[in-house]
């Protein structure tokens, strides 16, 4: 699991910070993480913090900013649109879950980027028939972000059941993948749990 979020070899203090920012509000969300510990964990005074972003919420507006602006050169790149969700997910999955279960507007505004990056791998891949199309792809793709936003969400007791972060999530990348690419049920009991079997029938 990637936790460097600044560039490789950058080690100024203002990129230290963004790390460090990085790191405590997906370990404790935007509330829960003071600038003093910030600054701290990026080994800076508060005041340093305070020169370079002025306020915690400037901070948190600069690691979105971040994110977007990750994913944007990504999509400009020759990167399909599968690859960007994943290496979205591989570089900033602790801190989207975190700050996406925070709620409010930034929130809001983080989950819109991923869910037009999820769009654009559904409509690659259902155009070149690698996916399914759903009945409801818009909710189609607002689920592929849930789950893979999800181990994050849970990445605690999976590292406790696996026995570290890394091994958590190259197991789980097994069975997620074999549901992904086979489904998970044998007959349409699910879909008849939902009144949508005697479509499949027809």
């Amino acid at each position: 699991m990637r936790t460097a979020l600044v560039a490789d070899g950058d080690l100024t203090a203002r990129a230290r910070i963004l790390a460090s920012a990085f790191d405590r509000f997906a370990a404790r969300g935007y509330e829960g993480a003071s600038l003093r510990e910030i600054a701290s964990n990026a080994g800076v005074s508060t005041a340093l913090v305070t020169h370079h972003f002025g306020t915690k919420l400037a901070l948190r507006e600069e690691c979105d900013a971040r994110v977007a602006r990750f994913i944007a050169d990504k999509r400009d790149g020759a990167t399909g649109a599968a690859d960007v969700l994943g290496e979205v997910l591989g570089t900033y999955g602790p801190y989207l879950a975190r700050m996406l279960g925070d709620g409010g507007e930034a929130s809001a505004a983080l989950f819109a980027r991923l869910l037009e990056v999820a769009r654009a791998m559904i409509d690659d891949g259902s155009a070149s028939g690698w996916l399914r199309p759903s009945r409801d792809p818009e909710a189609q793709a607002a689920t592929l972000v849930m789950l893979g936003v999800a181990p994050f969400l849970m990445i605690g007791p999976l590292t406790s059941w696996a026995g570290g972060a890394d091994r958590a999530l190259g197991r789980i990348a097994v069975p997620l993948a074999e549901l992904y690419t086979h489904g998970l049920t044998t007959d349409d009991r699910l879909l008849a749990a939902v009144g949508l079997a005697s479509e499949e029938a027809r």
